[in-house]
């Protein structure tokens, strides 16, 4: 994942070939990159060509009708819930990077984590799931204090964890799409060592059936399926935990516009159940989009907590404090 400077450097490089005569396929998920350095665009769906027309012709609204078939009228379909209880509290967490990180997230509402890469955002979600050690602080669950020190015990304190490396952490991708959505509660479908396949095979299709994932079967490879439909199945293997807190570390990264679609929803109707989820994102849109509130955190500090109806709920706040600016 590229940081903005990164980005930047990027675009300036391309421009540079084109003036040169070079020819450039440029494939990105990111439309606004689109519209800012392409002359034309080809758009592909379920392996077939939809539609190839100059990027002044387009608009980002007639790309995305293009991309998932169908118009979307809204790009963040936020939906919310009821605050219920504080699900978690942190209180002056440190670890590696991470210096006297404090917040509290509540049943249904998101909390997104907001910040430049190398921020401490998924620094915070891993010491937190006990993947990192935590050097002090304390976490408390549901009113609780939690001793986590490893991500078992973190999933037996109701937690789960989306991570952002989903082909290496989240899914095993020579395994069948059954297993992988099984993984994270295999407890339940194993009794003296021995899997349950009739199990398995019942609850995995619940699961493709609920979450919309596209599969020949469940006992397709989990490596063979699109980005977003692994994404579901990385999702799929949680919810089967039935966990209190989600956590979502970039959970749209590298996926297309109506998967994205799909993902929301997910999260929409884990809030509207009650759940607790935070999510980090590097894209201040789906941030603004889909969260609640938002913790801004710069050099492993939480340096500012924004509310939906605050006047600082806006790109220009979030990226000032992500620089170390004051909100006033």
């Amino acid at each position: 994942m590229l940081g903005e400077k990164e980005v930047f450097q990027l675009m300036s490089t391309v421009r540079k070939l084109k003036e040169q005569g070079v020819a450039i396929l440029f494939v990105s998920h990111k439309l606004e990159e689109l519209f800012e350095i392409c002359d034309r665009v080809t758009v592909m769906r379920d392996g077939e060509h939809i539609c190839t027309k100059k990027v002044s012709d387009m608009t980002n609204e007639s790309l995305i009708t293009a991309m998932v078939g169908r118009t979307l009228d809204d790009r963040f379909p936020k939906e919310f819930g009821v605050k219920g209880e504080c699900m978690i509290r942190v209180e002056n967490l440190n670890a590696g990077i991470l210096r006297n990180v404090s917040f509290e997230a509540y049943g249904g509402q998101i909390l997104g984590f907001a910040g430049l890469v190398g921020a401490g955002r998924t620094e915070t979600m891993r010491a937190i799931f006990g993947a990192d050690p935590i050097e002090s602080g304390a976490i408390y669950i549901k009113g609780k204090k939690a001793n986590i020190n490893s991500p078992a015990q973190a999933v037996a304190q109701g937690i789960a964890f989306l991570t952002e490396d989903r082909k290496g952490q989240g899914l095993i991708l020579s395994q069948a799409v059954s297993i992988n959505l099984i993984l994270a509660s295999i407890k339940k479908f194993s009794k003296f060592g021995m899997l349950n396949n009739n199990a398995i095979h019942e609850s995995s299709n619940r699961s493709i059936h609920s979450l919309r994932i596209k599969t020949p079967s469940n006992n397709e490879i989990a490596g063979q399926l699109s980005g977003g439909n692994q994404q579901k199945v990385v999702i799929g293997k949680w919810i089967n935990t039935d966990a209190d807190i989600y956590i979502f570390d970039e959970p749209t990264r590298g996926i297309d516009v109506g998967a994205k679609i799909e993902v929301y929803n997910i999260m929409n109707s884990l809030v509207k159940k009650g759940k607790c989820v935070i999510m980090i994102s590097s894209e201040l849109p789906e941030i603004l989009g889909m969260s609640d509130r938002v913790i801004v955190m710069r050099e492993g500090r939480v340096m500012a907590e924004i509310d939906r109806g605050s006047e600082h709920f806006n790109q220009e706040s979030i990226m000032k404090a992500g620089w170390g600016g004051v909100l006033v």
